[in-house]
């Protein structure tokens, strides 16, 4: 089926999450001279009996568009599904069907391979749009703007909307295969501590007082 050249899409998923890295006002290259783009990520608590249903749901979704359209279902889709859907069973590496595919999937991840707060121990999906912009919405279901009560803000608990979607035809055939998600809306549900800051809080440096400058003969670590 690689003669395709239509991006096979899913059709919309919405699920239960909390909101992280949003760009849901203007929006903004990811990086310099890219295109600008609405983008968040959502986290998924496998703990939480709700979310552990949407992880299970969405998977399935990306597992059946992949197996229609490349006719298999990719390698880091089955390890996703290992990990987060109980019930599933192991994987055998050396089974021929469970090969390395050359599949990328940026949008559908397993947190403990990022080392981003928040992320440890939960699935993340990441989607984006460079089209249109999100449908954002607050509890009674209204639009709602940046600065206005509820806008979806890190760390929220909220209902997210995707669509999965797979790189086909010539842009497959130049760049690979690929699974994507489509940042489709946010509704804000509750309120929710944000996530700490990505920094290191104390590194143990301690006050300096002056001191006169010494003179250090030049090394070479390769000499």
């Amino acid at each position: 089926m690689a003669t395709e050249s239509k991006s096979p899409q899913s059709e919309d998923i919405i699920f239960s999450a909390r909101l992280r890295y949003p760009v849901l006002d203007e929006p903004k290259p990811f990086k310099p001279g890219q295109p600008a783009r609405w983008e968040s990520a959502f986290v998924l608590d496998p703990t939480d009996a709700k979310q552990a249903a949407d992880i299970k749901r969405i998977l399935e979704k990306a597992a059946a568009l992949a197996k229609e359209h490349y006719g298999k279902v990719p390698l880091t889709i089955k390890k996703l599904a290992v990990k987060f859907v109980p019930g599933t069973p192991k994987l055998d590496l050396n089974d021929p069907k469970n090969e390395p595919d050359g599949i990328r999937n940026f949008c559908l991840l397993d947190g403990d391979t990022k080392e981003y707060a928040g992320y440890k121990g939960n699935f993340i999906i990441a989607a984006n749009n460079s089209r249109f912009r999100p449908d954002i919405r607050n509890r009674t279901g209204s639009k709602v703007k940046k600065g206005e009560p509820q806008f979806p803000y890190d760390g929220a608990n909220v209902k997210g909307c995707i669509n999965l979607w797979l790189l086909m035809g010539q842009s497959a055939q130049a760049t690979g295969k690929l699974i994507g998600a489509n940042l489709r809306g946010v509704q804000f549900v509750s309120d929710n501590e944000p996530f700490r800051n990505d920094e290191v809080d104390d590194a143990g440096f301690q006050a300096l007082e002056d001191e006169p400058s010494t003179a250090v003969e030049e090394t070479s670590a390769f000499d």
